[in-house]
């Protein structure tokens, strides 16, 4: 664990200075071109071999043998304007790294660095196989089950052999309850569910002056959008989490003119992944019978094309308990027991949990918060700032997972 992490702090460097060019250069999910050719021109001057899995997506490969453990870093940016004083902030008008994939990807490019160093200097005793998974479109794009099984019918991570055993993420954690220098995870569910529902209803339009000749879609929708929310207040268990929030409305373009058809877009959140999927089924039932009860009709999909891409539903991260048990160990290894936190379950979503589903995997949080280097924004935010002092942390928990999983397992 002592030589690990001396390695990591040895990297640091490299790992800040790459963080920083891929923030100045940030892309959208399934444009991550220019991301890309970064992590591959690092890999190839690291002696790695890679492939291409998606239509962005790369997986590089250390060592050898029957076992084989996969690091995951997500790569994509967000559709927003940067708002800080940064000297290396984002060059591209209207694209941001607020959510610091590009810190994810330079800490495993860290981590991609002492493995392989590892691995040269006695290849007989290095312990398996590492697959470096740089993963493209988690912010709406479903990358990662793309990733495993790629629409295209190319090879995926599910077809490489050695076959994964487990996977390991990390995601930085901006919030109070993070401060750098903790991190934390927890077996069983992390994140929540999350699936985007778009609603249309069709009725009858006509002036507004003779409401009883037209079908009013307006008063449909708003009871739509009230009746859903009794989902939540009597069908869920008080135990349980779930959260239905309707967030566009949309109908008519004039005040004297009762509107033919609405729009009603919003999201669904859910911890326990039968309730997810449950929920879905209520919400196109609930909606399909308001909209008749008023004289309408109605059709939900849970999978909207927006801006281009078909928007899946991310089923709720589930971590395995004993890969948790695992993380946690490698971490209080190196940084201490009071360094770790058992963390509860929150409501934003991760795609992770398509490779949760398959592997026995863990996602962990890298705690984040520092008033000092001013990291006390959200994630999403405009005003977003990555404490780069954690990113040398992330580069150790990865190289250290892979290691232990490949020695002892779970």
């Amino acid at each position: 664990a002592n030589a690990v992490l001396a390695a990591a702090q040895g990297v640091k460097d490299y790992v800040v200075n790459l963080r920083r060019q891929l923030h100045r250069r940030p892309e959208l999910m399934w444009r991550e071109h220019g991301t890309r050719d970064v992590i591959t021109r690092e890999l190839t001057a690291l002696g790695i071999s890679y492939e291409y899995v998606s239509a962005t997506g790369v997986v590089g490969t250390i060592g050898t043998g029957a076992k084989a453990v996969g690091l995951r870093a997500d790569m994509d940016a967000l559709p927003l304007t940067e708002a800080t004083a940064s000297s290396y902030k984002s060059e591209i008008e209207g694209v941001m790294h607020a959510c610091g994939h590009d810190g994810h990807v330079s800490m495993l490019l860290g981590a991609a660095k002492i493995l392989k160093a590892k691995y040269d200097a006695d290849p007989e005793t290095f312990p398996g196989v590492v697959r470096l998974i740089f993963q493209p479109a988690e912010e709406g794009g479903a990358g990662a089950k793309e990733m495993l099984a790629p629409s295209d019918g190319s090879t995926g991570l599910l077809m490489m052999k050695p076959e994964l055993e487990s996977v390991f993420g990390l995601h930085n954690w901006p919030y109070p309850e993070m401060p750098s220098g903790t991190m934390g995870t927890r077996g069983g569910t992390i994140m929540a569910g999350s699936g985007c529902f778009d609603v249309n209803i069709t009725g009858r339009g006509g002036h507004a002056a003779v409401p009883h000749n037209n079908v009013d879609v307006v008063v449909a929708g708003s009871a739509v959008v009230t009746a859903l929310q009794t989902l939540v207040s009597r069908l869920t268990d008080p135990l349980d989490s779930v959260v239905i929030s309707v967030t566009v409305f949309n109908a008519g373009s004039a005040s004297n003119v009762m509107a033919d058809s609405a729009n009603l877009q919003g999201t669904l959140r859910a911890l326990n992944p039968k309730t997810f999927i449950k929920f879905q089924d209520k919400i196109i039932e609930m909606v399909q019978a308001v909209a008749a009860a008023h004289g309408c009709t109605a059709s939900t999909s849970f999978e909207p094309e927006w801006n281009g891409v078909k928007r899946i539903p991310y089923p709720p991260t589930v971590n395995d308990a004993k890969a948790s048990a695992l993380a946690m160990r490698v971490a209080s290894d190196m940084f201490g027991e009071e360094s770790i936190k058992t963390v509860v379950p929150v409501m934003p979503a991760e795609d992770f949990s398509f490779f949760g589903e398959v592997f026995p995997s863990v996602m962990m949080w890298l705690g984040a918060y520092n008033a000092t280097a001013g990291a006390t924004h959200p994630l999403h935010s405009t005003e977003y700032v990555l404490d780069e002092n954690v990113l040398t942390t992330g580069v150790a928990l990865h190289a250290l997972y892979a290691l232990e999983y490949l020695r002892v397992g779970i």
